[in-house]
């Protein structure tokens, strides 16, 4: 995979794997910008330095590396599992490491994306370096945006929006330079946003929506929006949509519209998509509800 997160080496702009920087893939991925690059078994480099903030997640490999960033030296023992987390302008004086073979998935915590998805709250990403941590969360995550991307992005807008916000409130929790300002546990969408937010979720559930799209009805930022419609139902919005879709599914199995109509016609990115959803959420798969319904001997 050609690298489109920045490096910056000595004036020169580079991606993760040291190449010159690759455009935007054209994908359906609608997250933070996500990519997954072999590991380097050997590696030298020096003078560089990321312009945003970079979250590196290790998979596979065992080894050691050393790096030099001014006066601090980090002497890591390389290890599966385990977390990078660089604050904006880090700069690898000097890096060098020996490993075993593995993959690295990373993560560009870009300030556009992160301030479409928060909004007014976008001060409070910064970061703090922390070198080799273990985090289960962040590698839950991070293995979940693969899996999502390695499926064509067959889940939708919401859903990978849903995990980049889960990614930037772990990061802000655990590792923010300020404390992440709290709101109150008791807040919740008021009657009315609720229910216009879910009216316009009835209205367009054919359509691949968004935390935007959703947020722009009670005019709040997607990161609060996403925040207090979970507190105001108990479900997140990409669960709760998917509950909806599968409501209108079950109902149009009593028609005779195929099931690849109903697929699309409830937002499904295929019939084969829409046939796995459906059997996890309820047992059974959409076939046998249309014969089970069917009166005919």
């Amino acid at each position: 995979m050609a690298s489109h997160i920045p490096l910056v080496e000595e004036d020169r702009v580079i991606g993760l794997d040291g190449k010159p920087l690759a455009p935007l893939p054209v994908n359906a991925w609608a997250g933070l910008p996500f990519e997954v690059h072999p590991h380097m078994r050997k590696g030298e480099v020096a003078h560089r330095y990321n312009p945003h903030p970079l979250l590196l997640v290790r998979l596979r490999t065992h080894g050691r590396s050393r790096i030099r960033s001014g006066h601090s030296v980090f002497d890591l023992a390389l290890a599966p599992g385990q977390v990078d987390v660089f604050s904006t302008g880090f700069r690898m004086d000097h890096g060098w490491w020996d490993c075993t073979p593995g993959d690295v998935l990373a993560v560009e915590i870009d300030p556009e994306r992160v301030h479409t998805a928060l909004g007014e709250e976008t001060e409070g990403i910064d970061m703090t370096t922390r070198l080799a941590v273990r985090d289960p969360v962040l590698e839950a995550l991070c293995t979940c945006m693969r899996r999502e991307v390695d499926s064509g992005c067959a889940s939708g807008r919401l859903f990978a929006e849903g995990l980049s916000l889960a990614l930037l409130a772990r990061l802000r929790e655990c590792y923010g330079a300020r404390p992440a300002r709290r709101e109150g546990a008791s807040r919740k969408l008021s009657t009315r946003q609720l229910h216009d937010a879910i009216d316009f979720i009835d209205a367009n559930l054919g359509a691949d929506l968004s935390l935007a799209a959703l947020a722009r009805q009670v005019s709040m930022s997607p990161s609060t929006f996403a925040r207090l419609f979970k507190a105001s139902v108990g479900a997140t919005a990409h669960s709760f949509v998917l509950s909806r879709r599968l409501q209108r599914a079950e109902i149009l199995l009593n028609g005779d519209t195929s099931l690849s109509e109903i697929a699309l016609a409830v937002g499904f990115a295929s019939q084969s998509h829409f046939t796995e959803a459906f059997r996890r959420r309820t047992g059974r798969t959409p076939s046998r509800v249309r014969r089970q319904a069917d009166p005919t001997p």
